[in-house]
Protein backbone atom coordinates (compact mmCIF):
# COMPACT_ATOMS: atom_id res chain seq x y z
CA UNK A 1 0.00 0.00 0.00
CA UNK A 2 1.72 3.34 -1.09
CA UNK A 3 2.08 5.94 2.06
CA UNK A 4 1.34 9.06 0.33
CA UNK A 5 -0.17 11.39 2.94
CA UNK A 6 2.16 13.78 4.85
CA UNK A 7 1.12 15.40 8.99
CA UNK A 8 -0.68 18.64 6.32
CA UNK A 9 -2.90 16.13 5.22
CA UNK A 10 -3.38 14.01 8.47
CA UNK A 11 -3.95 17.36 9.77
CA UNK A 12 -7.24 18.44 7.63
CA UNK A 13 -8.41 15.59 7.65
CA UNK A 14 -8.42 15.92 11.88
CA UNK A 15 -10.12 19.18 11.38
CA UNK A 16 -12.54 18.15 9.05
CA UNK A 17 -13.62 15.16 11.13
CA UNK A 18 -13.59 17.85 13.94
CA UNK A 19 -15.86 20.45 12.27
CA UNK A 20 -18.44 17.71 11.89
CA UNK A 21 -18.18 16.56 15.03
CA UNK A 22 -18.74 20.14 16.61
CA UNK A 23 -21.93 20.67 13.58
CA UNK A 24 -23.80 18.00 15.53
CA UNK A 25 -22.77 19.52 19.38
CA UNK A 26 -23.80 22.83 18.43
CA UNK A 27 -26.70 22.66 15.40
CA UNK A 28 -28.00 19.27 16.58
CA UNK A 29 -31.54 21.18 17.20
CA UNK A 30 -31.89 21.40 13.33
CA UNK A 31 -31.51 17.95 12.43
CA UNK A 32 -28.05 17.55 12.03
CA UNK A 33 -27.50 14.01 11.35
CA UNK A 34 -25.80 11.35 14.11
CA UNK A 35 -23.19 9.82 11.35
CA UNK A 36 -21.90 13.72 11.51
CA UNK A 37 -20.99 12.18 14.92
CA UNK A 38 -19.56 8.97 13.36
CA UNK A 39 -17.11 11.09 11.05
CA UNK A 40 -15.79 13.18 14.28
CA UNK A 41 -14.53 10.11 15.94
CA UNK A 42 -11.49 9.93 14.11
CA UNK A 43 -10.40 13.36 15.11
CA UNK A 44 -8.55 12.83 18.32
CA UNK A 45 -6.25 10.04 16.81
CA UNK A 46 -5.43 11.79 14.28
CA UNK A 47 -4.32 15.00 16.34
CA UNK A 48 -2.65 12.71 19.41
CA UNK A 49 -0.93 11.33 16.88
CA UNK A 50 0.08 13.94 14.95
CA UNK A 51 1.36 15.41 18.94
CA UNK A 52 3.41 12.48 18.99
CA UNK A 53 5.15 13.37 16.06
CA UNK A 54 5.49 16.90 16.36
CA UNK A 55 6.97 16.08 19.68
CA UNK A 56 9.52 14.29 18.53
CA UNK A 57 10.27 16.29 15.72
CA UNK A 58 10.41 19.40 17.12
CA UNK A 59 13.75 21.28 17.73
CA UNK A 60 12.63 22.97 20.95
CA UNK A 61 9.80 20.43 23.54
CA UNK A 62 9.53 22.74 26.09
CA UNK A 63 8.11 25.58 23.58
CA UNK A 64 5.78 22.81 21.81
CA UNK A 65 4.12 21.92 25.31
CA UNK A 66 4.29 25.49 26.17
CA UNK A 67 2.17 26.35 22.92
CA UNK A 68 -0.82 23.01 24.05
CA UNK A 69 -1.07 24.75 27.42
CA UNK A 70 -0.96 28.22 26.33
CA UNK A 71 -3.77 26.94 24.03
CA UNK A 72 -5.12 25.03 27.16
CA UNK A 73 -5.98 28.44 28.95
CA UNK A 74 -6.97 30.59 25.98
CA UNK A 75 -9.70 27.45 25.74
CA UNK A 76 -10.70 27.42 29.38
CA UNK A 77 -11.33 31.16 29.22
CA UNK A 78 -12.97 31.19 25.86
CA UNK A 79 -15.31 28.09 27.37
CA UNK A 80 -15.97 30.72 30.53
CA UNK A 81 -17.06 33.36 28.44
CA UNK A 82 -19.01 31.27 26.20
CA UNK A 83 -21.09 29.70 29.02
CA UNK A 84 -21.41 32.88 30.58
CA UNK A 85 -22.95 34.71 27.62
CA UNK A 86 -23.85 32.58 25.20
CA UNK A 87 -25.14 29.09 26.99
CA UNK A 88 -28.24 26.96 25.29
CA UNK A 89 -28.41 25.06 28.22
CA UNK A 90 -25.48 22.68 27.86
CA UNK A 91 -21.75 22.85 28.87
CA UNK A 92 -19.37 23.99 26.62
CA UNK A 93 -16.33 22.43 27.67
CA UNK A 94 -14.59 21.78 24.48
CA UNK A 95 -10.44 21.55 25.15
CA UNK A 96 -8.55 19.27 23.02
CA UNK A 97 -5.71 21.18 24.39
CA UNK A 98 -5.19 19.88 27.98
CA UNK A 99 -5.83 16.17 26.56
CA UNK A 100 -2.43 17.14 23.87
CA UNK A 101 -0.70 18.71 26.68
CA UNK A 102 -0.67 15.68 29.04
CA UNK A 103 0.09 13.50 26.64
CA UNK A 104 3.54 15.22 25.60
CA UNK A 105 3.96 15.61 29.58
CA UNK A 106 3.67 11.93 29.70
CA UNK A 107 6.09 11.17 26.82
CA UNK A 108 8.75 13.21 28.10
CA UNK A 109 8.60 11.37 31.46
CA UNK A 110 8.80 8.28 29.10
CA UNK A 111 11.62 9.66 27.31
CA UNK A 112 13.68 10.28 31.27
CA UNK A 113 12.99 6.59 31.46
CA UNK A 114 15.06 5.89 28.60
CA UNK A 115 17.30 8.14 28.89
CA UNK A 116 18.10 6.30 33.01
CA UNK A 117 16.73 9.71 34.27
CA UNK A 118 14.18 7.68 37.10
CA UNK A 119 13.61 11.03 39.47
CA UNK A 120 12.53 13.18 36.31
CA UNK A 121 10.90 10.06 34.95
CA UNK A 122 8.91 9.56 38.18
CA UNK A 123 8.71 13.39 39.02
CA UNK A 124 6.81 14.02 35.25
CA UNK A 125 5.03 10.42 36.07
CA UNK A 126 3.52 10.91 39.60
CA UNK A 127 2.68 14.59 39.60
CA UNK A 128 -0.05 14.76 36.99
CA UNK A 129 -1.42 11.81 38.98
CA UNK A 130 -1.70 13.22 42.21
CA UNK A 131 -2.94 16.52 40.49
CA UNK A 132 -5.92 14.38 39.19
CA UNK A 133 -6.70 13.01 42.12
CA UNK A 134 -7.65 16.38 43.18
CA UNK A 135 -10.87 16.29 42.23
CA UNK A 136 -11.64 12.84 43.56
CA UNK A 137 -10.65 14.82 47.20
CA UNK A 138 -13.40 17.79 46.45
CA UNK A 139 -16.19 15.99 45.23
CA UNK A 140 -16.04 13.32 48.13
CA UNK A 141 -15.58 16.15 50.84
CA UNK A 142 -19.46 17.75 51.67
CA UNK A 143 -17.36 20.42 54.12
CA UNK A 144 -15.38 21.24 50.38
CA UNK A 145 -18.22 21.40 48.60
CA UNK A 146 -20.21 23.97 50.94
CA UNK A 147 -17.25 26.42 51.06
CA UNK A 148 -17.39 28.71 48.33
CA UNK A 149 -13.88 30.11 48.60
CA UNK A 150 -12.42 26.74 48.26
CA UNK A 151 -14.97 25.45 45.36
CA UNK A 152 -13.76 29.20 43.19
CA UNK A 153 -10.00 28.17 44.09
CA UNK A 154 -10.25 24.72 42.48
CA UNK A 155 -12.03 26.00 39.32
CA UNK A 156 -9.55 28.84 39.03
CA UNK A 157 -7.27 25.74 39.33
CA UNK A 158 -8.50 23.51 37.06
CA UNK A 159 -8.55 26.33 34.65
CA UNK A 160 -4.63 26.86 35.12
CA UNK A 161 -3.51 23.19 34.91
CA UNK A 162 -5.04 19.96 32.81
CA UNK A 163 -6.04 17.04 34.82
CA UNK A 164 -6.35 13.17 33.78
CA UNK A 165 -9.70 13.45 35.78
CA UNK A 166 -11.14 16.41 33.55
CA UNK A 167 -9.82 16.60 30.45
CA UNK A 168 -11.29 16.05 27.56
CA UNK A 169 -10.98 12.65 26.43
CA UNK A 170 -9.71 11.06 29.68
CA UNK A 171 -6.75 9.17 30.94
CA UNK A 172 -7.39 6.51 27.62
CA UNK A 173 -6.44 9.30 24.99
CA UNK A 174 -3.48 10.49 26.83
CA UNK A 175 -2.29 6.59 27.26
CA UNK A 176 -2.76 6.37 23.73
CA UNK A 177 -0.97 9.49 23.14
CA UNK A 178 1.88 7.76 24.44
CA UNK A 179 1.46 4.54 22.98
CA UNK A 180 1.78 6.72 19.66
CA UNK A 181 5.20 7.90 21.15
CA UNK A 182 6.69 4.62 22.23
CA UNK A 183 5.75 2.77 19.23
CA UNK A 184 6.74 5.23 16.52
CA UNK A 185 8.07 4.09 13.46
CA UNK A 186 6.11 0.57 13.98
CA UNK A 187 2.67 1.13 12.71
CA UNK A 188 1.03 -1.72 13.08
CA UNK A 189 1.51 -1.33 17.05
CA UNK A 190 0.65 2.47 16.71
CA UNK A 191 -2.48 0.73 15.01
CA UNK A 192 -3.22 -1.59 17.40
CA UNK A 193 -3.04 0.65 20.08
CA UNK A 194 -5.78 2.21 18.73
CA UNK A 195 -7.74 -0.91 18.07
CA UNK A 196 -7.37 -1.70 21.93
CA UNK A 197 -8.47 1.94 23.00
CA UNK A 198 -11.54 1.43 20.75
CA UNK A 199 -12.55 -1.92 21.96
CA UNK A 200 -12.30 -0.67 25.61
CA UNK A 201 -14.43 2.89 24.85
CA UNK A 202 -17.46 0.51 22.78
CA UNK A 203 -16.99 -2.30 25.99
CA UNK A 204 -18.27 1.17 28.06
CA UNK A 205 -21.13 0.89 26.75
CA UNK A 206 -24.06 -0.85 25.59
CA UNK A 207 -22.90 -2.86 22.70
CA UNK A 208 -26.38 -2.50 21.42
CA UNK A 209 -25.85 1.11 21.12
CA UNK A 210 -22.81 0.86 18.16
CA UNK A 211 -24.24 3.14 15.84
CA UNK A 212 -26.28 5.35 18.18
CA UNK A 213 -24.72 6.78 21.88
CA UNK A 214 -21.92 4.25 21.74
CA UNK A 215 -19.94 5.55 18.91
CA UNK A 216 -16.52 5.96 19.82
CA UNK A 217 -15.32 2.71 19.00
CA UNK A 218 -15.11 4.49 15.11
CA UNK A 219 -12.57 5.72 15.95
CA UNK A 220 -10.34 2.82 14.70
CA UNK A 221 -11.38 3.96 11.17
CA UNK A 222 -8.42 6.62 12.17
CA UNK A 223 -6.00 4.00 11.34
CA UNK A 224 -6.75 4.79 7.38
CA UNK A 225 -5.18 7.80 7.17
CA UNK A 226 -2.05 6.86 9.66
CA UNK A 227 -1.88 4.14 8.08
CA UNK A 228 -1.32 6.60 4.86
CA UNK A 229 1.01 8.76 6.06
CA UNK A 230 4.36 8.98 4.58
CA UNK A 231 6.83 10.43 7.50
CA UNK A 232 6.95 13.60 6.18
CA UNK A 233 5.44 16.87 7.62
CA UNK A 234 4.26 18.16 4.42
CA UNK A 235 2.79 22.07 4.75
CA UNK A 236 3.24 23.88 7.96
CA UNK A 237 -0.41 24.92 9.84
CA UNK A 238 0.62 25.12 13.39
CA UNK A 239 -0.64 28.61 13.47
CA UNK A 240 -3.78 27.94 11.85
CA UNK A 241 -5.02 25.04 14.03
CA UNK A 242 -4.21 26.91 17.54
CA UNK A 243 -6.29 30.34 15.87
CA UNK A 244 -8.75 27.95 13.99
CA UNK A 245 -9.87 25.54 17.24
CA UNK A 246 -11.03 27.86 19.63
CA UNK A 247 -12.58 30.37 16.94
CA UNK A 248 -14.49 27.81 15.38
CA UNK A 249 -15.90 27.14 18.77
CA UNK A 250 -16.58 30.61 19.35
CA UNK A 251 -18.39 30.97 16.54
CA UNK A 252 -20.28 28.01 16.70
CA UNK A 253 -21.62 28.49 19.92
CA UNK A 254 -22.60 31.81 19.01
CA UNK A 255 -24.35 31.24 16.44
CA UNK A 256 -26.43 28.14 17.81
CA UNK A 257 -26.91 30.86 20.80
CA UNK A 258 -28.63 33.21 18.72
CA UNK A 259 -30.50 30.87 16.60
CA UNK A 260 -31.66 29.14 19.51
CA UNK A 261 -33.37 32.58 21.01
Amino acid sequence: MGKTLTGFHLKVIGVISMVFDHLLQFFSFLGVPGWFGWIGRIAAPIFLFESSEGFIHTSNRRKYMFRLLLGFWIMGILNGILNAYFSTGGLIINNIFGMLFLGTVYMQSMDYFKQKQIGKGLLWFIVPLLISALPLVVFSSPDILSNPAILIGFQIFNLIVPSLMMTEGGFLFVLLAVAFYLFHGKKWLQISAIGVVALISAASYNFQELFGVNHQWMMILAAIPIVLYNGEKGRGMRNFFYIFYPAHIAIFAIISFFMQR
